[in-house]
């Protein structure tokens, strides 16, 4: 049986949102979430999202501007934060946060009016491929654009997934809800996925397998006594 996860809903900001987002995705069949915040989620969030059934985890989307400010930023979140992700809006951006190791996410904004749309390349999947990055698929991209402009995104997003799978690079979906309303049930995200070509198994991978394996990696790396995966320091040991 598939454990639903969504990576990506965002901070409302009103704590009585985020505890309707909460009941909500409890209802909808998520099994767990990502909180996307500048400041790690409370235990208190993380206790009531329990008694519901969900598993809380925090997650932080930096948007640097050079790859200078990516690295402070990645030594500032990276011991804070469950989840990492970063928006790619320049080429070198979007290079060095796919060989960083501290990076779990790569996602590439729609076109803004009057600049050109950084895409995930092949030569940046294949950086992405070796050091585990995921690319992210977020609904409310699709949402958030016209209906002049959805047909342009989803030509990007196909031709991006179709470098992330050559170079086998995890393709990840999410809703990117930041109210109830944007919240959507796990197949009705994966099905977006079958418009870029993903087969329906794939989609539904999207939304649980992957998503829970980089939980799962990144909750060991905060773990005390982690030194790179396979090693570990043990207390008392020189």
């Amino acid at each position: 049986m598939r454990r639903f996860v969504d990576l990506n809903i965002r901070d409302p900001g009103e704590p009585r949102v985020l505890m309707e987002m909460l009941e909500l995705a409890s209802k909808l069949g998520f099994k767990g979430i990502a909180i996307a915040s500048e400041r790690p989620a409370p235990q208190a969030w993380r206790d009531e999202a329990r008694t519901l059934g969900i598993d809380l985890a925090s997650r932080v989307d930096l948007r640097p501007r050079n790859t200078n400010e990516l690295s402070k930023a990645l030594r500032r979140v990276r011991r804070k934060f469950e989840i990492v992700a970063v928006h790619c809006e320049n080429k070198a951006v979007s290079r060095q946060a796919a060989k960083d190791h501290r990076v779990d996410i790569l996602t590439f904004p729609p076109l803004k009016t009057g600049r050109s749309r950084v895409s995930l390349d092949r030569q940046g999947a294949s950086l992405a491929a070796k050091s585990n990055c995921a690319y992210e698929v977020s609904l409310s991209d699709l949402l958030d654009s016209s209906a002049d402009e959805r047909a342009r995104v989803l030509v990007n997003l196909k031709r991006d997934i179709w470098n992330a799978e050559r170079e086998g690079v995890p393709v990840l979906a999410s809703s990117g809800a930041a109210t109830p309303l944007r919240m959507r049930e796990p197949r009705a995200i994966a099905s977006i996925t079958s418009l870029l070509g993903i087969s329906e198994d794939q989609g539904l991978d999207a939304v649980s397998v992957i998503p829970i394996k980089i939980l799962e990696r990144n909750r060991a790396k905060l773990e005390p006594g982690f030194v790179s995966p396979g090693v570990r320091e043990v207390e008392g040991c020189l």
